[in-house]
């Protein structure tokens, strides 16, 4: 085994070397994606349960995302990203709220301000 690894270490890191250029290359071309289930998984949140209630609703869109992303995204996005998204998604939601725009599936008669 020892004398495989001596003969071929070019190969073996070339090939390693490309694996993890192509899951990267996954990871960011999924990223946008991620961050659009995430935005509309905030929403959904904020409507179901509406303000005051932070720790719930950030259970619930972690609960939710772990149960639509695929497997693969799952285990390239890390639980701290996922927290990072989550924050992300939640300003972004604030900040068109504040500035009057409309968001997808955001009904403001059902939550609280």
């Amino acid at each position: 085994m020892f004398n495989f690894l001596k003969l071929n270490w070019l190969n073996i890191l070339i090939i390693t070397a490309l694996v993890f250029s192509l899951i990267y290359l996954y990871r960011i071309g999924k990223r946008d994606t991620v961050k659009k289930v995430i935005l509309s998984l905030v929403i959904q949140a904020e409507k179901a349960l509406g303000s005051g209630t932070g720790d719930l609703k950030y259970a619930m869109v972690v609960e939710r995302a772990y149960a639509v992303l695929p497997t693969l995204v799952r285990f390239l996005i890390t639980k701290k990203e996922l927290d990072n998204l989550i924050e992300e998604a939640v300003r972004y939601m604030k900040m068109q709220l504040t500035e009057g725009n409309d968001l997808p599936g955001y009904d403001e008669e059902n939550t609280a301000s």
